[in-house]
C-alpha cells in the first residue's frame, strides 16, 4: 500500500497508477486519510463493491459493539430495549 497527498494527485495523477503498490492507496488530505483506491478486475467491479460495502458494514458494527459496551448499553434487558425503541420511533413521527 502506497501514500499520495491530494496535491500530489492533482499535480500527477498518472503517479496513481504506478506499480508496485498492490493496488492499493491512501490518499490523505492535511495528513489524514481521506480515501482508497484500489485496482479491480474487468470481470468482477460489481462483487469487489459488495465485498467492499459489506466490510464496511462489519466495521461499522463492531464499532456500535464497541460503543454500546462503554457505555453498558449491552446489558440492557429485552423490555428496556423496546421501550428505547418506542421512545425513538415517537420522536421521529
Amino acid at each position: 500500500m502506497k501514500f499520495m497527498t491530494s496535491k500530489e494527485l492533482r499535480s500527477n495523477p498518472s503517479k496513481l497508477w504506478e506499480p508496485g503498490a498492490g493496488g492499493e492507496t491512501v490518499i490523505t488530505v492535511n495528513g489524514k486519510p481521506k480515501a482508497i483506491v484500489i485496482e479491480v478486475g474487468d470481470d468482477d467491479i460489481e462483487e469487489q463493491l459488495k465485498s467492499i460495502r459489506r466490510a464496511m458494514a462489519e466495521s461499522a458494527l463492531d464499532k456500535l459493539r464497541i460503543y454500546s459496551i462503554q457505555k453498558g448499553l449491552n446489558k440492557l434487558t429485552d423490555e428496556e430495549i423496546l421501550t428505547e425503541v418506542e421512545k425513538a420511533k415517537k420522536e421521529n413521527a
